[in-house]
């Protein structure tokens, strides 16, 4: 027994010392065959400039030291991948039957920029060669387990779209894959465009049905997890749940910003096509939903992708006021809808935390049912259609906003109640109804405690453009020197407001404020909510709405010299698109 032993000590001994002696040989001089195959194989240049060696390793591990690969010849950078290190390690009885068992991947110092040209070919298509296919089972598909592990550091990747210039880059100090059951465990540690990201999850099943259990997403400090399933066996199909107690998207929508006079509406692309690829049934749960100092709470979002066609009704709360928000868009179409509604909600708050004024103390209605078609949010603002409809109730309007811009015009919106700078708000209302782009103020009032002031024209959001005429009646004989036109008009970020003295209303307007009008207020805003606590139906629009209904006409000539731009006015347009479009 004793010799046995001594007989494995020694073959082990020697079978180590040959793994090692392996170490000391030199597998440099095939370097430019190694180099030469890639060329034939692929059409671009390999380059092994440092050692390329074996690795001491119970399964032996091939090393290159210092490898390039060049770009496609159209591309903007010459390298396509540079790497420190890269490392194989194969199982050695397998090659003894020619074929080729990778059990682990490693790189170090990597760099790999891809990018496609103008025609949407990437450099990582190499002519008519065809793609090496994976090993698979008898079942068709090819286990997670194979997968060999995966060990990668300080690892560069860039993309650049070649149809619009911009380039992606993520920045990763680890990736890796272990073995672990029937699949293995991934994590990944990194920045994506400069901001963090880290990902964990244990990856089970095959090529053609893998699941994610356990998952976890944090970027920017912000977390989300759940289970995901993906089904390849047909068209893919996405099914899960995805959840998280507070989640801040202001790094990813807030945008740099133009100056003024900048598009409200992009032009890029949007990957409505996407929608084709691939069906899926995902819920997301959010505790709170963060833009800025915006705050969303309870938000619940089942989203659902059936043959190109989404729909995603959310709802949420806004400090403790649901808002319901029904997406749709057909990928094939390239369209897009969208049914929103919320009721009696604090409007003034909302400004304040999107940053557009603090000078509005009220609550109101919204409700908008609007669709579009196009492959950018240009074009589906270009091509909208539908309705809008807002009801704002009592409260105050500070009149410092529009003094910046003249007296004149504080007198003639929101003349000064007896509390100074403050106006008392009895009600306003307002109906735009979109067609091609081009939104008509069908409803457009107005009431304070001196006056009401209606309005008539349109905003067209595929010329970003607005052209609106107030036209203000005074409830006070004092007050009728007040009343002439107002036009606001110009791009939708810096518009500017004219003052025309010369239409000055002959003889005193009546006071309205208690006119009748049959059907209320949802003859005018057919979108507005019924219900008891809807701003709506508080009986205070009863003025405003008669007195829309009575103004009617476009917008004509308003004669007279401009009293200056609408400065202020032009940048609350512009924070609100902002706010919105992250631009």
């Amino acid at each position: 027994m004793r010799k046995f032993l001594r007989f494995v000590v020694v073959l082990v001994l020697l079978f180590a010392g040959a793994l090692y002696a392996l170490t000391f040989v030199d597998l440099g001089r095939f370097a430019p065959q190694i180099e030469a195959a890639a060329k034939e194989a692929t059409g671009r240049t390999l380059e092994i400039e440092g050692p390329l060696h074996i690795g001491f390793s119970l399964v032996p591990t091939v090393v290159a030291e210092d490898v390039s690969f060049s770009n496609a010849d159209w591309g903007t950078k010459p390298q396509m991948l540079t790497a420190e290190k890269l490392a194989l390690q194969v199982a050695l009885l397998p090659l003894l039957s020619s074929s080729l068992d990778v059990r682990s991947v490693t790189i170090e110092g990597a760099d790999i920029f891809l990018e496609t040209d103008r025609k949407g070919r990437g450099n990582w298509e190499f002519g008519d060669a065809p793609a090496p296919q994976p090993q698979e089972e008898e079942g068709g598909s090819m286990s997670l387990a194979n997968v060999p592990e995966v060990n990668i550091s300080n690892f560069h990747l860039a993309y650049r779209d070649g149809e619009t210039g911009q380039v992606s880059e993520a920045a990763f100090k680890e990736v890796t894959l272990a073995s672990k059951g029937d699949g293995f465990h991934a994590v990944i540690d990194g920045e994506v465009n400069g901001s963090p990201v880290s990902f964990a999850s244990d990856i089970e099943g095959n090529t053609e049905k893998a699941a994610l259990k356990g998952a976890t997403l944090t970027v920017a400090g912000t977390s989300v997890g759940g289970d995901l399933a993906l089904d390849m066996t047909g068209k893919p199909r996405l099914t899960g749940a995805l959840s998280s107690e507070a989640f801040d998207v202001t790094p990813f929508l807030k945008g740099e910003g133009g100056g003024s006079g900048g598009p409200v509406f992009s032009k890029e692309p949007l990957p409505l096509d996407a929608l084709t690829v691939a069906d899926a049934d995902l819920t997301f749960a959010l505790g709170e939903l963060r833009y800025g100092n915006v705050v969303l709470t309870d938000l619940k979002l089942p989203a659902r992708i059936d043959g190109g066609k989404l729909t995603a009704p959310l709802t949420a709360q806004y400090r403790g006021t649901p808002v319901k928000l029904s997406l749709n868009a057909n990928g094939a179409k390239g369209s897009i809808g969208i049914d929103a509604n919320a009721a009696n909600f604090d409007l003034g708050k909302l400004l304040a935390d999107l940053d557009v004024t603090t000078m509005l103390n009220a609550r109101a209605d919204f409700g908008a049912k609007l669709n579009g078609q196009g492959k950018s949010l240009h074009a589906i603002a270009a091509s909208l259609g539908g309705q809008t409809n807002l009801v704002i109730g009592r409260g105050t309007i500070n009149s410092r906003a529009f003094a910046i811009v003249s007296d004149d015009l504080v007198n003639v919106l929101i003349p000064n109640g007896e509390s100074g700078d403050t106006a008392q708000l009895v009600c306003a209302i307002s109906r735009f109804d979109f067609s091609g782009g081009a939104g008509k103020a069908s409803a457009l009032a107005l009431e304070t405690d001196s006056l009401i002031t209606t309005g008539s024209g349109t905003v067209d959001l595929g010329k970003e453009r607005i052209d609106l005429l107030f036209k203000p009646k005074p409830k006070q004989a004092s007050l009728v020197s007040l009343a002439f036109p107002v036009r606001l008009s110009g791009p939708l970020t810096s518009p500017t407001a004219g003052l025309d003295r010369t239409g000055v209303v002959t003889g005193v307007a009546t006071a309205v404020g208690g006119a009748a009008l049959t059907g209320g207020v949802g003859a005018l805003l057919p979108l507005m909510s019924a219900g008891s606590d809807s701003v709506a139906s508080g009986g205070d629009c009863g003025g405003a709405a008669a007195a829309a209904k009575e103004s009617s006409g476009i917008v004509g000539t308003v004669g007279g010299a401009a009293e200056g731009a609408a400065k202020s006015v032009g940048d609350t347009l512009e924070s609100i698109g902002k706010g919105i479009f992250g631009k």
